[in-house]
């Protein structure tokens, strides 16, 4: 050990935190990585800005307490703002300090075994680990402290100031939790309109808007990944241009009453997820009225999946190319009802391929394709799940293969 330690003399306290600092940033990110791997609320990127928020909090923090092992004089480092911050933070974020606490004893608990078995060549005397474990569980409990102190703060602010109100009342309407007693809202508040749209974008680190600016006049907020404006259905082109003005796209809901909010967040999620997958063009502004029918048709993937294979399944065991010609053959039969030739003309190709493609579509289908009911199920089934192939979604013909081989 360094710090002027005799080889076989108990290392002292000050001597020990000395030795301690060149290990400092490694065992910062070391326990980064362990707090974003054990507390679920802060999983994330490896990379990513939350865990170096992570590290650099636990870095300034084992210095701080180093410092007050030493026995030299230190600047403040600003650990107990920057822990009071955080603590307000978490007021905002979650809610409650459960996730901190639960990150401060797990890095209790890595300091604790990093500082017993720093150096395996100079013994600690029992009064040295004594001081050593009463000064570090002493600290964490002072870092908990002045979370406390900040989350308190944190909680009075966001009662006491209009817009976290307002993001609150966002939330809630969102989620449901006020759709039965907008009577009770304050005014100041916000004023329910007799009819709102919701409109949903999912910004990235390129593409994004002010959602303070949007908040001052519209109930903004940020729920999960998402920005979320409830806004009057007659202001709605507003809100639509601050989006497209930014570059951002979006889905926006059809306008419905208040109480319906969730039922259009919903909506306008199910929207920008199709996009993703493809079923959806992508496009800067989603507008849920012109593509419901799809929206509808997917509100119960694993349902549409598993009707999927139960009705589908001779047309899953087909070939890819011949899958692809006979979905696409029949759906338009089913939405069309019409002729050979008709369909020929719709699918670009010769009457006589229709009636080779329809003599297989029989052979697969046979006397199900005179049960009303099977049409109106495979109608809806086949419109929604061949704009899914067609965008190259593959779970259909693997959950086939993986059922077919059980």
């Amino acid at each position: 050990m360094t710090g002027g330690s005799s080889p076989g003399r108990p290392v002292t306290v000050e001597e020990h935190a000395r030795a301690l600092r060149p290990l400092v940033a490694a065992f910062a990110a070391d326990v980064a990585d362990r707090i974003q791997t054990e507390v679920p609320a802060y999983a994330g990127q490896p990379d990513g800005r939350r865990r170096d928020i992570i590290a650099h909090a636990v870095e300034q923090a084992t210095h701080r307490f180093l410092d007050t092992l030493d026995g030299l004089p230190h600047r403040d480092r600003g650990v107990d703002e920057m822990f009071q911050a955080m603590g307000r933070a978490e007021a905002s974020d979650s809610g409650d300090l459960a996730a901190m606490r639960a990150a401060l004893r797990l890095a209790a608990t890595v300091t604790w075994d990093t500082l017993r078995r720093a150096n395996p060549g100079q013994p600690m005397s029992d009064e040295t680990r004594g001081r050593l474990a009463d000064g570090l569980f002493g600290y964490i409990d002072h870092l908990v402290d002045q979370a406390e102190t900040g989350f308190t703060a944190g909680r009075l602010a966001m009662q006491n100031d209009r817009g976290q109100a307002r993001a609150r009342l966002a939330d809630q309407l969102l989620t449901g939790r006020r759709a039965s007693q907008l009577d009770a809202v304050d005014p100041a508040v916000w004023t329910p309109p007799a009819s709102v749209v919701v409109v949903v974008s999912e910004p990235d680190a390129h593409r994004s808007v002010d959602v303070a600016e949007l908040a001052s006049e519209h109930l903004a907020v940020r729920h999960g990944e998402r920005v979320v404006v409830i806004v009057d259905a007659c202001r709605k082109a507003d809100v639509v241009s601050t989006f497209t003005d930014a570059e951002t796209p979006i889905a926006a809901s059809w306008p419905v009453a208040p109480p319906l909010i969730p039922s259009a967040y919903r909506w306008a999620r199910r929207a920008l997820d199709l996009v993703r997958r493809g079923v959806i063009p992508a496009q800067p502004v989603v507008r849920c009225r012109d593509h419901r029918t799809q929206i509808w048709l997917h509100s119960e993937p694993a349902l549409r999946q598993r009707m999927c294979q139960d009705m589908l399944k001779p047309l899953l065991a087909e070939t890819p190319n011949s899958r692809e010609i006979l979905s696409q053959t029949l759906l338009v039969w089913l939405e069309t009802r019409d002729s050979a030739p008709a369909i020929a003309a719709h699918l670009g190709v010769h009457a006589q391929t229709v009636r080779y493609r329809w003599k297989r579509i029989n052979e697969l289908f046979g006397d199900d394709l005179h049960d009303p009911e099977f049409i109106v199920q495979i109608t809806m089934l086949l419109k929604a799940s061949v704009p899914l192939w067609q965008a190259g979604d593959q779970s259909d013909f693997e959950r086939f293969r993986e059922e077919e081989s059980a």
